[in-house]
């Protein structure tokens, strides 16, 4: 009898199923950490766009801004008697940065919440000969707000790429 037609004690493995696959990439993971404090004020230190997220009578708003990182403080330009001002100052707001790679399947995001403020005299004194924030929208945006991170949380994706 040939070779290939000789009984064998191994057992055929029926092919992966949809559901084989769900529940080994779950097994698998997708490579989430958190990062600490370090690293997310890195990360923010390093953009120039966010987005200030607040609550209006209508609900919450997103909204993209351009800003800089002074002393812990996302700082950024605002139009007086504007939504932000009348709806966020001295209000709890969260601020979110992040970056994707769709391709890959992978990213991080950072997120900073406090009370939106407005910028002081001292912040004035310490943005004096450093970077200020230049808000790409037109408009009268001479006022300057802060949100000072007092909590910062971040999270990084490494996927599975394609």
């Amino acid at each position: 009898m040939p070779e290939s037609e000789q009984p064998t004690s191994e057992t055929t493995t029926p092919p992966p199923t949809a559901t084989d696959a769900f529940w080994s990439a779950a097994e698998i993971g997708t490579g989430l950490t958190e990062l600490d404090r370090a690293e997310c004020m890195e990360l923010l230190g390093a953009k120039s766009v966010g987005r200030i997220a607040y609550a209006t009578e209508a609900g919450a708003r997103i909204l993209p801004v351009n800003y800089v990182l002074v002393d812990d403080s996302v700082i950024f330009r605002t139009v007086p008697d504007g939504e932000i001002f009348r709806h966020a100052i001295n209000s709890n707001c969260a601020f979110e940065i992040d970056e994707t790679d769709e391709f890959f399947e992978l990213g991080w995001s950072v997120v900073a919440v406090g009370s939106l403020q407005l910028a002081t005299e001292d912040y004035f004194a310490r943005m004096r000969y450093g970077k200020l924030p230049e808000p790409w929208a037109r408009g009268s945006r001479w006022m300057f707000v802060r949100l000072p991170c007092e909590r910062v949380s971040g999270r990084r994706l490494i996927g599975h790429g394609r």
